[in-house]
């Protein structure tokens, strides 16, 4: 319960986060390549608003740490106080917890690319991460029913039979000694994304449509979760990718200007009218990683702890855009984007649950945007 929290809380902030960066032209998500020698560098800078919040599978807002509110610590998420619910009549607990998150994420977003040929270009794009998760924890004993043995100070035995409630010190080392896990306190850390070495193919160009494609390789290179902390963030899958891109442009407005122009001109033209369409393909390529693994997916407070093999869900996408020209210095884009990702298959020789791994990986979100540039 205490640890779905913050990894189901990570999720949406990991998948938005690896698919963040878009490269501009040369290696951007549309059919425009580099003239031969020519090259491009470009860096862009994201500072997100903070945030406290996410949305679920069904859409809705809820808290990063929506489980960990007012969440009991008992014999159902501590399998160490099981033992002791007969001799309090019920469910041994040794109180509730509190704690909530706060995410603060800024990105630099870094790429080149270089016209090898009139067709092809090639480039790279890697991002430099700074993220801060705010922790705020409190623990309140007054339900507890069991408590630190006064003669030896470790847990547990009944209040009733002279146990001594809880501090929020003594639940953190609870949590360390059992488990394994870090002090769980506001984390930060700062680094490089995962590397992405790609060409374009340009396939056809005429004066009013052009089609390309796009492969590329993703190299982990960026911070992936550790299985040791309840409360890190992670900007990377922790895997290396196969990209494929197909891409589309078609000049619209040449279906009513009275003056044809070519599709990328030299000077943007007021008027003009540009569709694209992107189709995306990540392959996931088999890994091995530390993963902690629970009877159930809520049950992420676990001993259990195996190295696995992983094939993550491969990831899908489609971009729709149309940009029109409102000026030579000024044009306004509205932007749809479809995203996908198929479920985990996850396997392991020590006979846990990895099922509960693969729950709730597949995922979907919708994106529209407008802006003008």
């Amino acid at each position: 319960m205490i640890a779905s929290a913050i990894r189901r809380g990570a999720a949406p902030v990991l998948l938005s986060l690896v698919g963040s960066g878009t490269p501009n032209e040369g290696l951007a998500d549309d059919a425009t390549v580099l003239p031969a020698g020519v090259s491009r560098a470009y860096a862009d800078f994201y500072r997100y608003l903070p945030t406290t919040q996410r949305y679920n599978r069904d859409g809705d807002r809820e808290e990063l740490a929506f489980q960990l509110t007012n969440a009991p610590l008992d014999s159902s998420v501590l399998a160490s106080l099981q033992p002791l619910d007969p001799l309090v009549g019920g469910t041994a607990t040794i109180g509730n917890v509190a704690v909530a998150y706060e995410y603060d994420i800024s990105v630099l977003d870094l790429g080149f690319s270089y016209g090898l040929t009139e067709r092809l270009t090639v480039g790279f794009h890697l991002p430099y991460y700074w993220i801060t998760n705010h922790v705020a924890t409190s623990f309140d004993s007054a339900s507890a029913n069991v408590g630190l043995n006064p003669a030896t100070g470790t847990c547990c035995i009944p209040i009733a039979a002279g146990g001594q409630p809880m501090g929020e010190g003594d639940v953190q080392n609870l949590i360390r000694d059992q488990f394994g896990f870090s002090r769980i306190e506001t984390w930060r850390r700062q680094g490089i994304g995962d590397l992405e070495l790609g060409g374009k193919y340009q396939l056809s160009r005429t004066e009013d449509t052009a089609w390309a494609v796009t492969g590329g390789l993703r190299v982990a290179t960026g911070y992936a979760d550790d299985a040791d902390d309840l409360t890190d963030v992670a900007w990377s899958y922790g895997n290396h990718a196969l990209l494929l891109r197909l891409h589309y442009d078609y000049k619209l407005s040449n279906l009513w200007s009275e003056e044809r122009t070519p599709l990328r001109a030299q000077a943007p033209v007021p008027g003009d009218v540009v569709m694209n369409a992107t189709l995306r393909y990540d392959y996931m390529l088999p890994d091995k990683q530390i993963k902690r693994i629970g009877d159930d997916p809520d049950q992420i407070l676990t001993a259990n702890r195996e190295r696995v093999e992983r094939k993550l869900g491969d990831l899908f996408g489609l971009e729709v855009s149309g940009s029109f020209q409102l000026s030579e210095s000024i044009a306004v884009t509205a932007l749809y984007n479809y995203a996908s990702k198929r479920k985990d298959d996850i396997s392991g020789t020590m006979g846990f649950n990895y099922e509960s791994l693969e729950a709730h990986t597949d995922s979907s979100q919708h994106i529209a945007i407008v802006r003008a540039r």
